[in-house]
């Protein structure tokens, strides 16, 4: 089988590119993406779709304009529509605090998600490889991932495809020799500073002459028996998930009894998808979030833990998933007769002289008197009271009682002046002001829950 038709049956049996798709390729101008749109061109009229390409400056090397220049002529001699920005993907590492390749990378896909959004493209073709799915294996070997991390580079991941991941570099190489295709080369690919670097020029090398001249093709055939597994993994997991996590009104809820009734690997693969779904991505989803996450499990009620932008708190039988609580829901407003929004609550209220209103958990009635004094909506303080029949009792007591859970307190709104606190909305209103045989005008107040 020769080189063009091996990955035009990867990319049919990927289902990588449809017809009509619009494709925006990573060209640096390197062997790599020289070779991938050099195979693209070949195969755009036998899978019917269209080529455009894309070059990064990350203003790094001496040699970054040659590339840029090269990759815009290559890509003029092909009647191609190329785009380049030029960034500073040093200056961009120091400011985030992350590594340079980190950088490069965040910097390149976020210039063709640009493009992309602008121009109405649908995919973006990159040239990773055989070489680059083995490097990646061992970086996360070495990392302690997951069956995840060890399954490597995927053919595609959203609108971003691979179509090369089953050719090896020496493939790439000894086709574009032949063929007498000019390329640039990155010099940095040459120095062992950083750690892939350090396993394709010092690792792989060693492991070559001293245990198995064919490690690539090994590892290769190891990565296929673990998506295999992990498809086995997958379908496990997702049942079980549907099973135990609920979500309503963007939280999530997780029995505990049931949870804690499982194999502790099912557990953690029922967090580790929750993560990936939290943090949009499995980038950064590390095994100490979900040790971490699967401990709280364990310890007593009102436990917390942070993730990210999301809190999980340990409430009774349950735990709440539910991102932090914004600066909205730790406002204290005046209120005022009309429509409020207070944290998650749309809060409505009114005056009548139907004094027959009936009053309901969402539906609060007061004696109009009670609007003479100076009141408004904040959330909850250390030491609140609330005065009820014949007894006062701390606002924390309610919640307990009512077991609304920590983490969900602070978006209660309470109705409030200096001195007393005349209602948790939605939960309990005081023996205050209530509506009496004399009363000729009524307060309502209604609550909706609006997230």
């Amino acid at each position: 089988m020769d080189l063009i038709h091996k990955i035009k049956n990867t990319i049919i049996r990927e289902n990588l590119i449809e017809k009509h798709d619009k494709i925006l390729i990573g060209l640096s101008g390197g062997a790599d993406s020289v070779f991938l749109l050099n195979i693209l061109i070949k195969l755009q009229r036998d899978l019917d779709f269209e080529i455009y390409t894309c070059h990064i400056n990350h203003s790094y090397r001496d040699t970054a304009l040659r590339d840029e220049n090269f990759s815009r002529k290559i890509s003029e001699e092909n009647n191609i529509k190329f785009f380049s920005k030029k960034v500073d993907m040093k200056q961009y590492s120091i400011d985030n605090s992350i590594s340079l390749e980190d950088s490069g990378r965040i910097l390149r896909y976020k210039y063709f998600n640009e493009i992309l959004k602008s121009e109405d493209f649908n995919k973006i073709a990159v040239a990773h490889h055989l070489d680059d799915q083995v490097e990646t294996f061992f970086l996360h070997l070495f990392r302690g991932s997951g069956i995840d991390g060890l399954c490597g580079i995927q053919y595609q991941n959203k609108n971003i495809i691979r179509p090369l991941l089953d050719v090896s570099k020496s493939e790439i190489l000894n086709y574009l020799d032949e063929n007498d295709i000019d390329y640039v080369t990155d010099e940095t690919n040459f120095v062992a500073d950083v750690q892939r670097n350090k396993i394709r020029l010092e690792m792989l090398p060693y492991i070559q002459d001293n245990f198995n001249s064919s490690i690539s093709d090994s590892i290769y055939r190891t990565i296929n028996i673990l998506k295999d597994s992990k498809e086995i993994i997958d379908d496990v997991t997702n049942f079980k998930y549907k099973k135990l996590v609920n979500q309503e009104n963007g939280e999530y809820f997780i029995d505990v009894n049931l949870f804690v009734r499982e194999k502790k690997s099912v557990r953690r693969n029922i967090i580790r998808k929750l993560l990936i779904e939290l943090n949009g991505s499995n980038q950064d989803i590390r095994m100490v979030y979900i040790d971490d996450t699967i401990e709280l499990f364990d310890l007593k009620n009102g436990s917390q833990y942070v993730f990210k932008d999301y809190s999980f708190f340990k409430s009774y039988d349950k735990v709440i998933i539910r991102k932090n609580l914004n600066n909205k829901k730790n406002q204290s407003v005046k209120f005022e007769l009309g429509e409020i929004s207070f944290g998650d609550f749309k809060i409505n209220s009114y005056l009548t002289e139907n004094t027959n209103v009936k009053p309901s958990i969402n539906k609060m009635i007061f004696d109009s008197k009670i609007l003479s004094n100076n009141l408004f909506l904040r959330k909850r303080k250390n030491g609140d009271r609330i005065k009820l029949k014949g007894f006062t009792k701390k606002v924390k007591s309610v919640f307990i009682d009512n077991k609304i859970a920590q983490i969900k307190r602070d978006n209660y709104p309470i109705l409030s002046d200096e001195e007393n606190v005349y209602a948790i909305l939605s939960l309990k209103r005081s023996n205050l002001y209530m509506k009496n045989d004399n009363s000729k005008e009524v307060l309502v107040i209604e609550v909706t829950y609006e997230k």
